[in-house]
């Protein structure tokens, strides 16, 4: 008897996401661990280097990562002279997390060769605008709230 499997995998958008990102970074992430960075080290880094200062809570939103997580990278990363963490002038009980310049300068580094191997990987895709625009409006209609499917019910966020 042969069982009858339906294409699940090859039609489920967050599968498909998660493969393209893991087949896509497979040489970067490389890069990474020959350099001792671990990806929500880098992460962090990356979302510094784009939005400059952040609260802890904030960073860990941005970095879409748990904030255990990110306070475990803070920690890699204090050590390493990569970020500052100093007290907040807003309120003395959270910690505002900066790049230092040897944070920029790797951060700046790592961006580059992200956005060389992304470049090559990708020479002979065709131009992806739309792709990312699709990616973006996707993101912004679920993070918008608008009603989802669940149970049988819709139901809003």
């Amino acid at each position: 008897m042969t069982l009858h499997r339906s294409p699940f995998l090859e039609r489920y958008l967050p599968y498909l996401l998660r493969k393209a990102d893991q087949t896509l970074s497979a040489p970067f992430y490389a890069v990474l661990t020959r350099l001792g960075v671990a990806r929500s080290d880098w992460r962090v880094l990356a979302v510094l280097q784009e939005l400059g200062q952040l609260r802890v809570a904030e960073l860990a939103t941005a970095a879409l990562s748990p904030q255990p997580t990110v306070t475990h990278a803070l920690h890699r990363l204090e050590k390493r002279g990569l970020v500052l963490r100093t007290v907040s002038t807003e309120d003395r009980r959270e910690r505002v997390v900066s790049l230092t310049p040897d944070g920029l300068s790797l951060t700046a580094m790592l961006i580059a060769e992200a956005v060389r191997l992304e470049a090559e990987a990708l020479a002979g895709v065709g131009d992806l605008t739309e792709l990312v625009g699709w990616l973006r409006e996707v993101t912004a209609f679920l993070e918008s709230g608008a009603p989802t499917v669940t149970g049988g019910e819709a139901r809003v966020r």
